[in-house]
């Protein structure tokens, strides 16, 4: 049952068009400019990547409708995995050729973005909870 901020009938990532702009650009833009960042200063993604990723992604929940964290959560593993190969692929796609090359690359992006991942989904349900808490302070008094 949705709160009375939030709309009936759910699927809205954020309340208004303007939030829900907002959400994307935390959740995505966040990320690729931390790989951007890490890109340019040396090869492979590092902490600013993750840290981005984890300050996007809570940011992202805090903004988002209930209805939008089914939305948001699920995107964070799937966008650090894309985020990971595509700056490997592009940063050096010599070194991916052939299908023996791109499968060891993948199982190296899945390993390696694991930790940013389970951060960026800790920080989440962290922020989640609090909402959840507030939220039932907020109706009690």
């Amino acid at each position: 049952m949705a709160g009375p901020a939030e709309p009936q009938g759910g699927g809205a990532v954020a309340r208004s068009p303007r939030a829900r702009s907002a959400v994307v650009l935390l959740l995505v833009g966040l990320p690729v400019a931390g790989a951007l960042v890490d890109e340019a200063i040396g090869p492979g993604l590092g902490l600013i990547f993750g840290g981005s990723v984890v300050v996007g992604t809570a940011a992202a929940t805090a903004l988002a409708s209930r209805a939008g964290w089914w939305w948001v959560l699920p995107a964070c593993p799937t966008l650090v995995l894309a985020l990971s190969a595509a700056a490997e692929l592009l940063g050096d796609p010599h070194r991916y050729r052939g299908t023996k090359g791109l499968a060891t690359g993948a199982i190296r992006w899945g390993v390696d973005g694991f930790p940013v991942m389970l951060a960026a989904l800790g920080a989440a349900a962290v922020v989640v909870l609090v909402r959840i808490v507030r939220d039932r302070r907020n109706r009690r008094g």
